[in-house]
């Protein structure tokens, strides 16, 4: 009976020093880990660098779309002024008239734009 617990506690201290030793070299390389990544500024790492680039690239690229986007809003708003003039003389001239008749509307080109 002695010599099992006195196995058991051979076991259980090279099992128990083993663990121990584990556990506090993954604590010091955890440490250190952190010590690096506080000692080292983040704009030296090397991915950031290419984040950075590929952030400047996405903001020029929604700069562009915006502006696309603008430039389409305003023609279609001048289109739709123009629409809207067309439509004005022509109610203006059913007004007067009474009637709208085929030589009231403008000729369309094969293009489709009525210039």
């Amino acid at each position: 009976m002695e010599e099992a617990l006195g196995a058991a506690t051979v076991m259980l201290s090279i099992f128990g020093g083993i663990s121990l030793v584990v556990w506090a070299s993954t604590k010091a390389r955890i440490a250190r880990m952190i010590a690096e990544r506080q000692s080292s500024p983040a704009s030296t790492l090397p991915q950031d660098g290419a984040v950075l680039a590929e952030l400047k690239a996405l903001k020029q690229q929604m700069a562009e779309m915006h502006s696309t986007s603008h430039q389409f809003d305003l023609s279609f708003d001048d289109a739709l002024n123009r629409l809207e003039g067309r439509v004005g003389r022509l109610e203006t001239k059913s007004a007067t008239r009474g009637t709208v008749t085929a030589e009231d509307t403008p000729a369309v080109q094969q293009n489709g734009t009525g210039r």
